[in-house]
């Protein structure tokens, strides 16, 4: 049947539990979430790694603010309406399920909790809910959104958002319900991963591969590619460096799945932008008030040569097509003097051009020239 979400939610639950225990020896260097991923790890690594396990929806509920391409229109207030219809919510319940709306009191997956603890659901075994069946609904329920990613809303279905949560949330016991709730809303705080080390559990090279393909999918496909699918998931710090430089060599990045940003680390001052650089050679750009874009140009792509993502990881070509003749022209595609061979991978900042100050403008205007999901948002008090 696939990964239990039950399983997650012990591994959410853990780390809930430790973090009392996490401020109280904190001078002791002994972080108490990574003695809790690791045990998890070792408990369930034959079954994370099991053919029959959907590793995508497994990652994809594990980190679910990483999965920007997914919009489900449902904030806390929404969500909480949705939520007291699946479960025939009566009016007292409902105004218990409510309190989240009150300052000082749990947030919504904490009322969710309480509420459905006064009536638990009965579950058979064998009948709990996959991380395979979660992610399959919470897909079907993105693609209906405007604001999901190109890719999400290709697999568009006439979905019924009530009917499809009521399905989840009546085969989930109160605990897994609380953890369900914080997952559609993208956030499991006040439980935050060790988000590096938790990726290099699932398997050690999964860091390094998510820098160069900035997807659960693009991530698994290379891990499951030829020599890495030979390789342990989790061997012995020794093995693991030689393996690595091995996969190196078979590690690219490929056109239309954005590559991961480097880490950011901001100085105080200049003097302590040295210290940082530590004698490093380093190379230093102008740093341009605009919009970040990643631009992937495949000449082989007949349908979209070239693809525009946002910061964020959004596939944006749509709302910034009209920029790609600018692109094209500076690339010099299609004529003999072009500047590459085959598929190269940009990044830049995308500014506005005053023609008539012969200036940049501010950052702000640049809303009034690129929509978000074809919509123009914030520009009907703008000055024309």
């Amino acid at each position: 049947m696939g990964f239990k979400f039950t399983f997650l939610c012990d591994l959410l639950t853990s780390l809930d539990d430790s973090r009392t225990a996490k401020a109280s020896t904190a001078a002791k260097n002994d972080n108490p979430d990574i003695r809790t991923v690791a045990q998890w790890f070792s408990r369930h690594g034959r079954t994370i790694h099991n053919a029959n396990t959907d590793r995508v929806a497994l990652l994809s509920c594990m980190f679910p603010e990483k999965r920007t391409d997914r919009v489900y229109w449902l904030q806390a207030t929404q969500l909480s309406r949705v939520i007291g219809r699946c479960l025939g919510l009566g009016s007292s319940r409902l105004s218990e399920l409510n309190r989240w709306q009150r300052p000082g009191g749990s947030d919504l997956g904490g009322c969710v909790e309480i509420v459905m603890r006064q009536a638990e659901n009965y579950i058979p075994a064998g009948q709990e809910l996959s991380v395979g069946e979660i992610d399959r609904a919470m897909a079907m329920i993105a693609s209906r959104c405007r604001f999901s990613g190109p890719y999400a809303r290709r697999n568009r279905t006439a979905v019924d958002v009530e009917e499809t949560l009521s399905k989840l949330y009546r085969r989930s016991s109160s605990r897994d319900a609380k953890w369900l709730t914080r997952m559609i809303l993208k956030s499991y705080s006040p439980v935050v991963f060790p988000e590096k080390y938790t990726l290099k559990k699932f398997h050690f090279l999964l860091p390094q591969l998510l820098q160069l393909q900035n997807s659960f999918e693009g991530a698994l496909e290379m891990l499951a590619s030829d020599p890495i699918n030979h390789f342990p998931p989790n061997p012995d710090p020794q093995t693991a460096k030689s393996l690595s430089a091995v996969a190196l060599q078979h590690m690219r990045p490929r056109p239309g799945i954005k590559v991961g940003r480097p880490d950011y680390y901001k100085a105080r001052s200049i003097k302590h932008c040295h210290q940082m650089a530590n004698g490093r050679r380093m190379s230093i750009e102008r740093k341009y008030d605009g919009e970040y874009c990643q631009i992937h140009v495949d000449l082989s792509n007949k349908y979209t040569p070239i693809q525009i993502f946002s910061k964020s990881g959004k596939d944006s070509t749509a709302d910034k097509d009209k920029i790609i003749p600018v692109i094209e022209e500076t690339l010099r595609t299609g004529l003999p003097d072009c500047k590459f061979a085959h598929r190269c991978i940009l990044e830049g900042e995308l500014l506005v051009w005053n023609d008539q100050n012969r200036d940049l403008m501010d950052f702000s205007k640049i809303r009034r020239f690129i929509p978000r999901s074809g919509i123009m948002i914030g520009v009907d008090n703008d000055s024309p």
